[in-house]
């Protein structure tokens, strides 16, 4: 602990430390891991699923992701706090002889200026095409990027003039192109950290080749899991008197995503009252 101290990081670093606990990029590096096409391959060949060698032996750097592979290993049947209990916490963390922890572990994150709300976005987009893709709803299999971007709330000042259901228009066709064309940035951005993260990089959106692209069948399948590992995982929280995990920025978003829907109706409400006031 006077280590943690000497060293300078505020109260809640020292506390995390103290007593191993998992920061933001932490969780989703395990989410970008899940995603990941060149770690999803890896997964199936370590757990004796069929991977044609032809397949795997052309993925660039494929040897840097079994390593990646041996030391995260599977993300796909655990929940990330299961994970970081059995896994994660030695993956990123080193533990000091008085009980504390050192960020010094065997994939250390990397000091860069990406922004949280891109590694946190990102997951979210890839999961929310991939199911809705898939679902019976949609037609012809295929959502298009703008609206998937104004159901994910991308930050843009396009969102705010869009809805997921609205009729294409000559009114809102730049609307539409500039927000398609960011959400095909945010996808294709998506695609290099989960490949550098399954090569060990991380956080890290610099283009790479991998030859892959995400596998929405796959996706769609890993996230019908996380549901059934989410509920019984919250289940069993609450046994013991315990919330589901949300991490901080999860928090901060479904707090501005309440705040903007009191907004929301507040607005109509003065609206109706108006309306009778004529």
């Amino acid at each position: 602990m006077q280590k943690l101290i000497k060293s300078g990081k505020n109260i809640g670093e020292q506390h995390r430390l103290e007593h191993g606990l998992p920061n933001d990029e932490h969780e989703f590096f395990y989410e970008y891991l899940q995603i990941s096409p060149s770690y999803q391959r890896a997964h199936k060949l370590k757990t004796g699923q069929l991977v044609p060698n032809q397949e795997s032996s052309q993925i660039s750097d494929w040897d840097q992701v079994l390593r990646t592979y041996s030391i995260a290993g599977d993300v796909f049947s655990l929940t990330f706090l299961q994970w970081w209990d059995a896994v994660g916490r030695n993956v990123f963390y080193t533990q000091q002889p008085d009980g504390s922890y050192l960020p010094e572990g065997q994939i250390s994150l990397k000091n860069n200026k990406l922004n949280i709300m891109t590694l946190i976005k990102g997951p979210v987009l890839v999961c929310f095409k991939a199911i809705d893709e898939r679902s019976t709803v949609v037609e012809s299999n295929r959502v298009e990027n703008w609206r998937l971007g104004v159901e994910c709330n991308i930050p843009s000042k396009w969102t705010k003039v869009l809805k997921k259901n609205s009729k294409k228009t000559l009114d809102n066709l730049e609307a539409r192109t500039a927000l398609g064309v960011l959400v095909s940035k945010k996808l294709k951005e998506a695609l290099y950290i989960a490949e550098n993260a399954a090569r060990g990089i991380y956080p890290s959106n610099a283009k790479i080749r991998t030859g892959l692209e995400f596998d929405g069948d796959e996706i769609y399948q890993i996230e019908k899991n996380n549901t059934t590992l989410f509920f019984s995982e919250m289940k069993n929280r609450n046994k013991v008197g315990l919330g589901y995990h949300f991490t901080a920025v999860a928090k901060k978003f479904n707090r501005k995503q309440d705040a903007k829907k009191k907004l929301e109706s507040e607005i109509e409400r003065q609206v109706q009252l108006r309306l009778k006031d004529l």
